[in-house]
C-alpha cells in the first residue's frame, strides 16, 4: 500500500518552502521521527491500540511509516498505499520514488506504511508452509484432496506464525484505522490517496470512513468492493484465462516466437498441462555446487508462471519464451520461474522469507475482509468446489485462480461479513479511476463499476496496459495525474484512454539449431544473452557473489562491480553437447547494460578460445582466437 503526505502548513497557506517543511519536519521529529533504516526517508513510529473497536487502551501495538519529504515547495501529501495485500510499503518506499518521474518527490509529501501483517515487527509470514501449498498439485477432479491441501496449509501456516490472536486484528478496517491516526497525528492535513491494486481496497474504504481527510483519490488497478468473495475470483479468472489466450496468440506475432515454439503454442501449453495434470514432472536441475538433484514441476508452478507472466508486457513475452524451452524439451526455466514466482530457493526447495512481502498477510486480511460463506468450514469447503465444477468451463486453463485460495479461506480462523460495502461513492474531492485493459487480477470492469458509482470521477484506461498503470515512464497516464495532483487540474474529458504495447520485445531462444554452434560468434552472443535471461541471477540482489547451475550442468558465478557485474562460467552448459568455462565483465551506466567482454573456452562437439566484445552504445561487436582448429577474428558494426 503506498501513502503520500501533503505539508500542513502549505496547505494553510504559507508562502515560505523551506519554513512548511521545516514545520512538517519538527512536527515529525516531535513524534520520534529519525532516518529509516537503509534509507533516506524518516521513519515514525506510532503506538495504536491493538483493537480500534474494543476501547481498551491497555493493549497497543506499533505501526512505522516512512516520509519522504518534498524538495522543493509542497504542493500537497500523498498517502501511498501498495498492493497486496501482504506488501511492505517501507521496504519498497525508495524502489517507487525512484521509478517515478523525478517531479513527484520534488512536488509532494509521500507517506509510505507498514500495515499491521506486514514489516520486520509484526509481518505475517509462513515461508514453509506457503512453500508447499503453492507449489502443491490440486484439483477439482480430486475435491477431498484439494480441501485437505488447503487445510493443511492454513493449521501449518499458522502454527509456523505461532501469533495467539493477533490474526483477529488484522484486516483492512483497523489498518485504516491506525493510518487516520497518524494523519491527525500530524495536524490533520487533507491528503491525496492513492492505492494500487489491493491498495485501491485500501483507499475506497478509508476514504468512506473519513470523508473530511481526503483531498482527492487516485485508485489504480481497480478493486471493486462490492462483489462478494465468488464475484471477485470469478471475474478476475475470466479476465485472466482470456488475457492468456491472448498471450498465447501473440507468439505467433512476435518475431522468434513462432520460430521457437515449433507449432501453435496455445497446443504447447495444453500438451505441458495434460501431461502435468497426470502428475508431477522429474526434472534434473543443477545446484551451485554443480551437483544434480531431481525436482518436480508440478500443475501448480505451471498455473502460477501463467498467471504471474500476465501481469505486463514483459512478463508476458517472457513467459513465452521458457513455453518455448519447454516445449522443446528444456523444463529447467518453467521450474526455476516457478520457483522465482512462489519465493522458493532453488537450492533447498524451501520456501523464501522476502522482507516486502507477508503472504500470510494476505490471507489474514482477505479472508476478514470477504467472507466464505456459512457453517463449518468442511462445508463452507465443498460448497467452494461445487461453484468452481460449475464455474470450470469458463476457465480451462486457470481454474485454481478461482477456488484455492478461496479454500484457504474456508479454514482461516477469522472470518468476514457476509453482507458486502456499498459501492464506493466518492465525494466533493476528484477520485480518478485508472486501469488497463488487460490486466489480469482487477479487470476494468471493476474499474468502470467503481468510475459509474464515484461522483465526480474521471478515468484513464490503458489498452494493452498492465495491473497498475502510473509511473511506468509513459506520459499517459502520467502527465494526467501529475496535474491532478500539483496543480488540481481536473482531466480534460470524463474518460481518456492511452496505449501501449500488449507483448514486450521477445527474446529468442539460443543455439536451436545444433549446426550453430559450429559458429563461435553465435555461440559467444548466446552465452551473452543466456546470462542476460537466466531466472536466477535476474533475481540477484547484486550484493553478495552468487553461484547458479546452468541448465545442463556446470555453473556460473556473477560479482558486483563498480561498474557492472564479473561472472566466472565452470563447464557450463545450456546446450546439449557444449560447454562453456572461462570468464566475463559486464559494464553497465545507469542501470542500463553498456556491452561485455568474454574469454571463453568451448569444449564439447566443438572446441575453442575466444574471445569476445560486445558495446551496446557503438552497436559493435568483436571476436578473436581460434575454433575447431581455425582463426575466428571478426569486427562488425551494425547496420
Amino acid at each position: 500500500m503506498r501513502h503520500l503526505l501533503p505539508c500542513l502548513i502549505a496547505l494553510m497557506g504559507a508562502t515560505s518552502p523551506v519554513a512548511a517543511q521545516t514545520t512538517l519536519a519538527d512536527t515529525l521529529a516531535n513524534l520520534g521521527g529519525e532516518p529509516c533504516e537503509n534509507s533516506d526517508l524518516t521513519c515514525v513510529t506510532l503506538t495504536v491500540p491493538r483493537d480500534h473497536r474494543a476501547n481498551d487502551p491497555s493493549l497497543t501495538m506499533q505501526i512505522t511509516f516512512a516520509v519522504s519529504f518534498a524538495t522543493e515547495d509542497s504542493k500537497g501529501m500523498l498517502f501511498y498505499f501498495v498492493g497486496g495485500p501482504g506488501g511492505s510499503g517501507l521496504a519498497s518506499a525508495d524502489n517507487y520514488i525512484a521509478a517515478f518521474d523525478e517531479s513527484l518527490s520534488q512536488n509532494m509529501d509521500i507517506v509510505f506504511v507498514d500495515q499491521r501483517g506486514t514489516g520486520p515487527v509484526h509481518g505475517l509470514a509462513c515461508p514453509v508452509a506457503q512453500a508447499r501449498f503453492d507449489s502443491a498439485d490440486a484439483s477439482i477432479d480430486q475435491p477431498e484432496a484439494a480441501i485437505a491441501t488447503a487445510k493443511t496449509y492454513v493449521n501449518d501456516c499458522i502454527a509456523e506464525l505461532d501469533v495467539g490472536d493477533f490474526l483477529a486484528v488484522v484486516n483492512s478496517d483497523q489498518a485504516i484505522r491506525d493510518s487516520e491516526l497518524f494523519r491527525q497525528a500530524i495536524g490533520a492535513p487533507k491528503v491525496w490517496l492513492y492505492g494500487e491494486s489491493y491498495g485501491t481496497q485500501f483507499v475506497q474504504g478509508y476514504a468512506t470512513l473519513f470523508p473530511d481527510a481526503v483531498r482527492g483519490v487516485i485508485v489504480d488497478g481497480v478493486v471493486d468492493l462490492n462483489l462478494s468473495a465468488e464475484g471477485f475470483y470469478s471475474a478476475y479468472t475470466r479476465a485472466s484465462e482470456s488475457l492468456l489466450a491472448r498471450t498465447l496468440q501473440a507468439c505467433a506475432t512476435l518475431p522468434g516466437c513462432a520460430q521457437d515454439m515449433g507449432r501453435d503454442a496455445a497446443q504447447v501449453y495444453d500438451d505441458l498441462a495434460a501431461q502435468l495434470k497426470s502428475g508431477p514432472i522429474d526434472i534434473d536441475l543443477v545446484l551451485a555446487d554443480g551437483s544434480t538433484v531431481q525436482r518436480k514441476l508440478t500443475m501448480g508452478l505451471l498455473d502460477a508462471n501463467a498467471f504471474y507472466a500476465l501481469y505486463g508486457p514483459d512478463g508476458r513475452s517472457g513467459f513465452l519464451r521458457v513455453l518455448a524451452a519447454a516445449g522443446r524439451g528444456n523444463l529447467v526455466p518453467m521450474l526455476q520461474l516457478g520457483y522465482s514466482n512462489m519465493y522458493i530457493d532453488p537450492q533447498t526447495e524451501s520456501g523464501l522469507a522476502d522482507p516486502s512481502w507477508f503472504g500470510a498477510a494476505y490471507y489474514a486480511i482477505t479472508c476478514t475482509d470477504y467472507d466464505s460463506g456459512t457453517g463449518t468450514p468442511e462445508e463452507r469447503a465443498a460448497k467452494i468446489i461445487e461453484e468452481a465444477k460449475a464455474f470450470a468451463p469458463n476457465a480451462p486453463r486457470l481454474l485454481r485462480s478461482y477456488y484455492l485460495e478461496r479454500l484457504a479461506c474456508a479454514f482461516w480462523p477469522y472470518q468476514g461479513e457476509a453482507k458486502r460495502p456499498e459501492p464506493f461513492a466518492g465525494g466533493d474531492y476528484p477520485t480518478l479511476v485508472l486501469n488497463g485493459d488487460a490486466d489480469p487480477i482487477t479487470p476494468i470492469s471493476m474499474a468502470y463499476s467503481v468510475m459509474d458509482n464515484a461522483a465526480n470521477s474521471y478515468g484513464v484506461f490503458m489498452k494493452g496496459g498492465p495491473h497498475v498503470i502510473w509511473g511506468r515512464g509513459l506520459a499517459c497516464p502520467d502527465t494526467i495525474v501529475q496535474d491532478l495532483l500539483y496543480s488540481g487540474a481536473l482531466p480534460s474529458a470524463k474518460e481518456q484512454q492511452c496505449e501501449q504495447d500488449l507483448m514486450g520485445d521477445y527474446t529468442p531462444l539460443t543455439l536451436t539449431d545444433p549446426a550453430m554452434m559450429g559458429d563461435p560468434l553465435a555461440v559467444a552472443q548466446a552465452v551473452d544473452t543466456e546470462l542476460l535471461q537466466s531466472i536466477e541471477l535476474g533475481n540477484w540482489d547484486g550484493e553478495d557473489p552468487i553461484t547458479v547451475g546452468c541448465d545442463l550442468g556446470g555453473t556460473v558465478t556473477a560479482s558486483a562491480t563498480e561498474t557492472g557485474t564479473d561472472y566466472v562460467l565452470k563447464d557450463c552448459s545450456f546446450w546439449p553437447g557444449l560447454a562453456v568455462s572461462g570468464t566475463g565483465t559486464e559494464t553497465a551506466e545507469d542501470g542500463e547494460n553498456d556491452g561485455i567482454i568474454l574469454t571463453l573456452s568451448v569444449s564439447g562437439a566443438h572446441s575453442g578460445e575466444v574471445g569476445y566484445i560486445y558495446s551496446t552504445a557503438d552497436e559493435a561487436w568483436t571476436l578473436t582466437g581460434t575454433y575447431d582448429g581455425k582463426p575466428a577474428g571478426i569486427t562488425r558494426t551494425y547496420p
